[in-house]
């Protein structure tokens, strides 16, 4: 889009100068007549209005005479021709009469009316002396008009600017005109008139114009050359700063000629010379721009002939005597003209084969339309000063086109390079971020094997009892362990030999059975369970192959390594065939997670992003399977994958060339060194070195600790460390089977949680136990090899307790797991407390009350204080009688204090209170936090009914459904406004303790308190959800 802008404003650009030139051209010189036969009739002509007035047409001229206006009148013996002007003389009168060097003299009459009081006349160009009258009168003079030299002829062709007073109706003009030392003589360009005022107008709009063009030329050449000293490996800039220069010199010589002005000391053919020479040196300089943006356009050989030629011109221009200056200069007009047409053709032809150098298509193209623009400018030029051509408004028009489009290009380039070191910037910053991706994910494939070496030696040197078989199973797997880092640091060592071409291979000939048989033995380790079998399909002594045994070996290593990562259960079978007779394919099948179809292209590639749900297709550090394949080539081989399918799998092809004829010596030569005799084929392998089972059986009572890593290896590690201690281990390797152990195991103590596993990540099953735990009831420990600040938040944001950075100490890890179990228990004694002082404070305000409404019994019916007396008893033996460490009655119990309040509140309230009880008899044996019920009961008395003269009923009904016990207490009192109901449970509000104290105590045993319902006059609903699966 932005390239499109520039090239738009590109072309506003031209068309907006072109149109400048054009009504500059026309703005002056409005459609006028000609002079006819030495006169012009401009009686009728409107010069206010109108404008100036060019005196083109036919003149009177008189030859070789230099007549004076005395001497014009006197027609008599003297030639008289009209002649087209402007226009050389030599064009239109033969040699016969007047040769190119020689005088003569220009007459016009113009007829004219009496509206302007001062009229003016400019001169542009009159070769090379020339003298004006206007009526008689000696106007304007320039040089000095002489027959020959001795009579004191000189040259100037500076412009005549002059005015005067009309006298009557009609102007006589002469203008005397020698030229004695150029090759052509007359009046070359216009001569205009009218009002001095836009006269004078005209002629300095074009002097500003001048000094303002000669300014800019002059400041970007500067500019440039500028650039260029900063950074002088940029020719360009010198070649195009120098351009410009030389054009603000030769602007300084035409039109106004301000350099003659200047330097008025040096002869008008000495700066004629100077101006064909820089023109020359521009149009190479004009070479050695374009050579800067390739061969393609100008070569090297071409430019330096150019060179010579040019130059050599240049040496000429300058030497040769002014009679011979006709001759050199159209010739070096020519060669100039020729060159400039032959670079265009040169453009034109790479742009048809599609070379477009270091510039591209589109800024070619404008080149090309930069020359032809440099080439027509030139043309205009010469024809000019020929007179074929009146206005010289083109030729800057065209040298600024030239220039601008110069300058587009110098700016695309920079743009294009601009966006380049932008995008070579975000590749610097992607390769950086990379490179950290990759040394946190190396350094981890690193500190995975090492802090079990460490972990694992240390739980040998610190055990009593040195049971043989253990330490020798421990020991295997430190060997085992090894192994797998050495492949490791041969696979990076592999990838730079391959990056740096240096990669050396052995081949020879061996059998494949051996190098699987080695590599299951190693890997044995790290299956997940006995249920994944490691099979080898291919016998002893059939296949051999000729590669790099060391290579393929870790081909191998990769591959297997991939598919136990992948694996849950199932199988690993690892079988070969004969294809294309000097083939073997061997084929690494599995029963893993699969791949998805749209991943099949890419998994051999470094660092690709592939949704982890679907498979990873690399190792963490980026090189398993991509090494592996680049191996595979290196070696004379092929890797690929030729089956794969989400959740059923995946079949790996490792293509090698087959041993030649030579190999059955070898194989019997192998046969009989290791005394094969019987086949291994199918041979199952059902070692169990490092495979602990998922789930620990536990000798008395032990806390429950859920290890969750998707690594055999590390979950070995943590099995040690927690091998002799007060916990019972159990183990998942992906996070789906962390949720259903916990979901089935109620009673786990603390979680150690890997955050990189594949599928659910370590901080999405994080989020899923915290939706059903608080952070005190399951205290989650992570274990990451990342521990940037992003990562910590991320975790904690995600729901986890603390975390732990591997490599870790296991006595570190000990500790830590120890302080969030004491933690843990310490959080749950703390709210018991709360829940018996909350108990507290509810029981002294039912006394209160109670002893109240019995007192004033006392004094009227002594009888039934006694009862009630009684019932009190009753209720302060059970309340007495409930464990403030266990403060959980059963709904019967409950009841029995709720019908023990009701009889004392009847007591106080007669006949205006009701009660009805609905009661399920299934629920009576279930438990609830005691006293939740009386307050509400109280609560609906207190506040909903005794406020009404008539009173009213209380229903308490309490139904089991499948998940809760639903217990709602209802009445139909006076209700409560929905601005008081939002703040009745609010704990910044003193009102109401009662309410709030059972509030809170069923949120911290269930998560969830009290709904309550209340609409003003028609009573208030108060429910409470027990749930089912935490009773106890």
């Amino acid at each position: 889009m932005r390239k499109k802008y520039i090239y738009l404003l590109f072309g506003l650009i031209i068309l907006l100068v072109f149109s400048i030139g054009y009504s500059m051209s026309k703005s002056f010189f409005n459609k006028a007549p000609l002079v006819e036969n030495g006169f012009i009739d401009l009686s009728d002509w409107d010069f206010s209005k109108d404008g100036n007035v060019k005196l083109d047409g036919y003149w009177e001229f008189y030859p070789n005479e230099l007549l004076s206006p005395s001497d014009i009148n006197d027609e008599v013996a003297l030639h008289k021709f009209y002649i087209n002007t402007p226009g050389l003389w030599r064009n239109q009168i033969s040699n016969d009469v007047i040769a190119d060097k020689g005088i003569g003299t220009y007459r016009v009459k113009i007829k004219i009316n009496k509206s302007v009081l001062m009229y003016g006349i400019k001169t542009t160009h009159i070769r090379s002396a020339n003298k004006i009258f206007v009526n008689g009168k000696e106007i304007g003079q320039r040089g000095n008009p002489k027959p020959s030299f001795e009579e004191g002829y000189f040259s100037d062709i500076q412009r005549t600017v002059a005015c005067f007073k009309p006298e009557g109706d009609t102007l006589d003009i002469i203008v005397q005109v020698a030229n004695l030392d150029y090759f052509s003589g007359g009046i070359i360009q216009s001569v205009f008139f009218g009002d001095y005022e836009k006269i004078l107008d005209y002629y300095i709009i074009f002097i500003v114009l001048d000094i303002a063009n000669i300014l800019i030329l002059g400041i970007f050449g500067v500019y440039y050359i500028g650039i260029y000293l900063k950074n002088i490996k940029q020719k360009k800039f010198l070649y195009i700063g120098s351009v410009c220069i030389i054009y603000a010199f030769i602007s300084s010589m035409v039109n106004e000629r301000i350099f003659n002005k200047i330097f008025s000391f040096i002869s008008y053919f000495g700066i004629l010379k100077i101006k064909i020479a820089l023109i020359s040196l521009s149009i190479y300089l004009v070479l050695l721009l374009i050579r800067q943006y390739g061969n393609d356009f100008i070569t090297r050989k071409n430019t330096k002939i150019a060179k010579y030629i040019i130059f050599a011109s240049i040496f000429t221009v300058l030497i040769t005597p002014m009679e011979f200056m006709e001759l050199f200069e159209n010739i070096i007009d020519t060669i100039n003209i020729l060159i400039c047409v032959l670079v265009a053709f040169s453009i034109m032809k790479a742009i048809y084969h599609k070379r477009y150098g270091g510039l591209g298509k589109k800024a070619t193209i404008l080149l090309f339309c930069g020359v032809i623009a440099a080439l027509t400018q030139y043309c205009i030029f010469v024809l000019y000063y020929c007179s074929i051509i009146k206005s010289n408004v083109i030729p800057f028009i065209t040298y600024f086109v030239f220039l601008l489009v110069v300058l587009v290009i110098i700016l695309k380039q920079h743009i294009n390079a601009y966006n380049k070191v932008q995008a070579i910037n975000s590749d610097l910053i992607s390769l950086d971020k990379l490179r950290n991706e990759f040394l946190i994910s190396t350094s981890h494939e690193f500190k995975t094997p090492l802090h079990g070496i460490i972990n694992i030696a240390q739980t040998i040197l610190n055990k009593n009892d040195r049971n043989t078989a253990k330490v020798d199973e421990n020991l295997a797997y430190i060997i085992s362990t090894t192994t797998r880092l050495s492949s490791l640091v041969n696979d990076i060592i592999d990838f730079q030999s391959i990056q740096n071409e240096d990669l050396k291979v052995n081949k020879k000939a061996f059998d494949i059975n051996g190098v699987v048989q080695a590599v299951f033995d190693i890997l044995a380790y790290m299956r997940k369970n006995e249920e994944i079998q490691l099979i080898n399909s291919v016998p002893i002594g059939e296949y051999y192959v000729y590669t790099d045994e060391n290579r393929f070996k870790q081909i191998l290593f990769n591959l297997i390594v991939n598919s136990l990562k992948y694996t849950e259960n199932g199988f690993i079978k690892i079988k070969a065939e004969i294809v294309e007779k000097n083939y073997i394919n061997i084929t690494i099948e599995d029963t893993g997670i699969g791949i998805h179809e749209k991943y099949h292209d890419e998994i051999f590639e470094r660092n690709i992003d592939i949704d982890k749900n679907v498979f990873n297709g690399i190792f963490p550090s980026g090189l398993g399977l991509s090494i592996s394949k680049l191996l595979a080539s290196r070696i004379g081989g092929e890797l690929y994958l030729k089956w794969s399918e989400p959740d059923k799998g995946s079949i790996f092809v490792v293509k090698m060339p087959k041993a030649n004829e030579d190999s059955d010596v070898i194989r019997q030569e192998l046969n009989i060194k290791n005394n094969i005799t019987t086949s291994r084929s199918d041979e199952k392998l059902n070692t169990n070195i490092f495979c602990e089972p998922t789930e620990n059986k536990s000798n008395g009572q032990k806390l429950k600790i859920l290890l969750v890593d998707d690594d055999v290896c590390n979950i070995k590690v943590l099995q040690e460390i927690f091998y002799d201690s007060d916990y019972e281990t159990l183990v998942a390797y992906n996070g789906v089977s962390a949720l259903e152990l916990i979901k089935k195991h109620k009673d786990i103590s603390i979680v150690l949680l890997d955050v990189m596993m594949p599928g659910l990540s370590g901080y999405d099953v994080c989020k899923r136990i915290r939706e059903e735990y608080k952070l005190f009831e399951l205290p989650i420990l992570l274990l990451t090899v990342r521990s940037t600040p992003d990562d910590i938040a991320l975790g904690f944001e995600a729901g986890a307790n603390d975390f732990l950075t591997k490599p870790f100490n296991f006595m570190e890890l000990k500790a830590r797991v120890t302080t969030l179990q004491k933690m843990r228990i310490a959080v749950k004694e703390a709210l018991k407390m709360e829940t018996v002082f909350l108990q507290s404070q509810i029981r002294p305000h039912f006394l209160y009350n109670a002893l109240s409404v019995i007192v004033s019994l006392c004094y009227r019916d002594g009888k039934k204080a006694g009862e009630l007396l009684g019932e009190l008893s009753k209720y302060l033996r059970f309340t007495f009688d409930i464990d403030p460490y266990n403060s959980f009655i059963s709904l019967k119990e409950e009841i029995s204090f709720v019908r023990s309040y009701v009889k004392l509140e009847k007591a106080r309230f007669g006949e205006r209170l009701e009660f009805e009880f609905d009661i399920d008899e299934e629920c009576l044996q279930n438990t609830i936090p005691a006293l939740v019920i009386q307050p509400l009961v109280e609560n609906s008395i207190r506040h909903g009914l005794v406020k009404r003269i008539s009173g009213g009923i209380v229903k308490i009904s309490i139904k089991k459904s499948d998940y809760y016990i639903k217990i709602v207490i209802q009445d139909d009192g006076i209700g409560i406004d929905s601005e008081k109901l939002k703040g009745l449970l609010d704990d910044s509000i003193s009102i109401n303790s009662g309410l709030k104290n059972v509030n809170k105590r069923l949120i911290n045993e269930y998560g969830h308190g009290i709904i309550i319902e209340s609409k003003v006059g028609q009573g208030t609903t108060s429910t409470i959800n027990i749930p089912l699966k935490l009773n106890i």
